[in-house]
């Protein structure tokens, strides 16, 4: 976050938004690097956190439909329990995610593994609902 001096105090800004918008004070009191340098890594950190992001939502969307459609199938709630699971796991990550809001800064790493874990249950449940669909 950047900051101000007032008198001796620091004083934080915390207004959340980009950091591109005033790279000088948000990256470079702690981060020694040329602006363009810095900018350059935000843009590619807030790209990859965009691509992850939309592909855990459509994992995530492919799951519900996979639902809908065993459900039309015939499939009982019972034999959708496991998919039912798999939703909620998957579901929560996208959830805190899109609640923390960070676009990926200071833990893009963190981030690409929450989203990873989506995509990867959110296509489990999507087996688990095509299998039961199958079963009718």
């Amino acid at each position: 976050m950047p900051y101000e001096r007032v008198g001796a105090l620091k004083v934080s800004d915390h207004w959340v938004r980009s950091p591109l918008l005033n790279i000088n004070r948000a990256c470079q009191p702690c981060h020694a690097v040329p602006e363009k340098e810095l900018e350059s890594r935000v843009l590619t950190i807030q790209d990859r956190h965009h691509e992850l992001l939309e592909r855990a939502a459509k994992a995530t969307t492919d799951l519900l439909d996979a639902m809908v459609a065993a459900q039309k199938a015939g499939a009982a709630d019972a034999e959708l329990q496991g998919a039912h699971a798999l939703l909620r796991k998957a579901q929560w990550r996208l959830d805190f995610v899109a609640a923390e809001n960070s676009m990926g800064f200071h833990a893009p790493q963190e981030l690409a593994r929450i989203l990873g874990e989506t995509i990867d249950l959110a296509r489990q449940g999507q087996l688990a609902a095509d299998r039961a669909a199958r079963k009718k």
